[in-house]
């Protein structure tokens, strides 16, 4: 592949992934615009390729190389492109877009394509509710707002929140994120902490942390590395429970659909008080288990990769059950979950899924392994015996 040929893969890739900037995206345009070639290659592309595979756009856009050299090229290449402007959805280019309204319009989706699109995984897209009522999309575009005297700005690395001046101002306003299924979201609050919130899931916050404490309500699952502040501990308040912590690095799982609650500890250490007054104090690679039902707690050593991998852009699964892998894949690929037959949801499985690529990838792995079987219809995903 040449020079050129790799540049404009690798344009062509950012676009696919809605992370193309302006300039790129000028550039991708005089490219189909030049040659007929280009524009059928382009809707090839666009039509077959798996979205989230960049090796499959470059295997695509040139069949005639030696990849295994040019993926030590690739590495070594250091390119400032990935500027991110907006999501895939807001790409309203007249060319690009003229093509892909003629992609649809023609039919040229294949079947096994649809199949594909029905298990795309989330992206960054929350709502932030500010401390008048007021809220906002969110998505990794470039903006900023005052609520108040916090200075609140968004870019493609999250939400941040920067003082201006807080003399005047002591009275404690609040803040929302939801995330919906399908979604995520990064949030670095006034006190310098940040937070990943992961699918399905909401936070309400200060916009300026005041008191002796710094206290925030979760439901769904964050993780969190909390900024150290001997004065002021960090408090997490979930529906049962309330963690305590002065600087540390861990996860929280709370969803109100789901039986337990875990706190996964990483570093650092926590307190937990729940819902009887009882408290446990984690120490790092410790889970605390939370019986929502009975309000009961175990406390137990594991592997918090297990847990908080999530946040790095993958799902480890050991000896898992099916129905809580699937349960995992629901919410980060917005899809429901259908079982034919009970029995299947206790089939133990391990396994490793990339955050942002196809699940069928690993559903065809399950498939290999034998006992089950998948199939897809619109968002609903089928189980059911092999």
């Amino acid at each position: 592949m040449s020079e050129e040929n790799l540049k404009i893969a690798d344009i062509l890739f950012a676009y696919i992934k809605g992370t193309i900037s302006e300039c790129e995206l000028e550039e991708l345009t005089k490219w189909v615009e030049a040659a007929e070639e280009h524009r059928e290659l382009f809707q090839q592309i666009v039509t077959s390729v798996s979205y989230q595979d960049k090796e499959a756009v470059y295997r695509r856009f040139d069949s005639y190389y030696d990849f295994d050299r040019l993926r030590g090229a690739i590495r070594g290449r250091k390119r400032g492109m990935w500027k991110y402007v907006a999501g895939a959805g807001v790409i309203a280019l007249p060319l690009l877009v003229s093509l892909l309204l003629q992609i649809r319009q023609e039919g040229i989706f294949p079947e096994e394509r649809m199949r594909e699109i029905s298990l795309l995984p989330g992206k960054s897209m929350a709502t932030l509710t500010l401390s008048d009522g007021s809220s906002k999309l969110l998505s990794p575009e470039n903006f900023d707002l005052m609520d108040g005297s916090k200075r609140i700005v968004n870019d493609p690395g999250g939400l941040s929140y920067q003082v201006e001046d807080t003399s005047e101002c002591m009275e404690t306003a609040y803040n929302e994120i939801t995330v919906p299924r399908g979604g995520e979201y990064k949030v670095t609050l006034d006190d310098g902490t940040r937070i990943w919130v992961n699918s399905e899931s909401y936070i309400r916050f200060p916009v300026v942390f005041h008191g002796d404490e710094r206290r925030i309500w979760v439901s769904g699952e964050v993780f969190l590395e909390v900024t150290k502040d001997s004065e002021r501990p960090f408090v997490v308040n979930t529906e049962k429970l309330d963690i305590k912590v002065l600087g540390t690095q861990f996860n929280v799982r709370a969803y109100p659909d789901e039986k337990c609650i875990q706190t996964t500890l990483v570093e650092g250490c926590v307190r937990v008080d729940n819902s009887l007054g009882e408290v446990a104090v984690l120490a790092p690679s410790e889970q605390l288990l939370y019986n929502a039902q009975n309000g009961k707690h175990e406390v137990r050593e594991v592997d918090t990769e297990l847990y908080v991998s999530w946040k790095d852009g993958v799902y480890v699964f050991v000896s898992q059950r099916l129905e809580d892998i699937m349960l995992l894949i629901s919410k980060w690929y917005d899809v429901d979950v259908f079982y034919q037959n009970s029995t299947v949801k206790d089939i133990i499985f391990s396994g490793r899924l990339k955050r942002y690529e196809n699940a069928e990838t690993l559903l065809k792995v399950f498939e290999r392994l034998g006992g089950v079987r998948f199939s897809i219809q619109g968002k609903t995903v089928i189980v059911e015996d092999e």
